[in-house]
């Protein structure tokens, strides 16, 4: 079996698992469904994967990395050639609502890692990785605006902080999407004011 179709099937596999996660928590759904999903024998699963848990942890990287990855495309891309470091932020606080904040699904699953996360090191440590990364890219962005680089960790960590908290708000209290919208642009507004 080449790498190549080994790498395909994994990838398979984690986005199995997040159809499974849309439809019942992480810990009612077996092996059994997750290879159902996939479209392969569940021995496969093990063949890859460790054990159900390691699934999660590989998930969560694969997460980590299409988001980084779409990042990195949308920054680099054209629109953002021209941008000054104030217009970036701007955009980058657009992007991460369109695409994260405000996306229910990823947020539905986030909020079950989350849970998992208190009562499995392993997952809190990778969680943990996640939004470090997260708080830097933006602390780097941030840097080229403040002065003090830990004024700019600071202000990072909040917002960071901040935006988890509207996810798990757009999923618990099912607010209008429209509402949300504009507390978001508010709060981002005064963020941005403040640079």
């Amino acid at each position: 079996m080449s790498s190549k179709s080994g790498e395909d099937k994994k990838i398979l596999i984690l986005e199995a698992l997040n159809v499974c996660l849309q439809n019942k928590p992480f810990d009612q759904t077996s092996i059994k469904e997750i290879a159902q999903q996939a479209g392969v024998n569940h021995g496969l699963l093990h063949y890859y994967f460790k054990s159900k848990e390691d699934i999660l942890i590989h998930y969560i990287d694969y997460i980590i990395n299409h988001y980084k990855d779409m990042f990195a495309d949308w920054l680099n891309g054209p629109e953002m050639a021209e941008a000054g470091q104030k217009q970036r932020i701007s955009a980058f606080f657009h992007f991460m609502n369109d695409r994260i904040t405000l996306n229910r699904p990823l947020s539905k699953v986030f909020i079950e890692i989350w849970e998992i996360a208190v009562y499995h090191p392993a997952v809190k440590s990778k969680l943990r990785q996640a939004y470090r990364e997260w708080v830097d890219i933006l602390a780097v962005m941030l840097n080229r605006l403040f002065v003090d680089p830990d004024v700019s960790r600071r202000v990072s960590t909040a917002i960071v902080a901040f935006l988890e908290g509207m996810a798990l708000f757009s999923i618990i209290l099912e607010p209008d999407e429209a509402e949300f919208q504009k507390i978001l642009a508010g709060f981002q507004e005064k963020i941005v004011e403040m640079l």
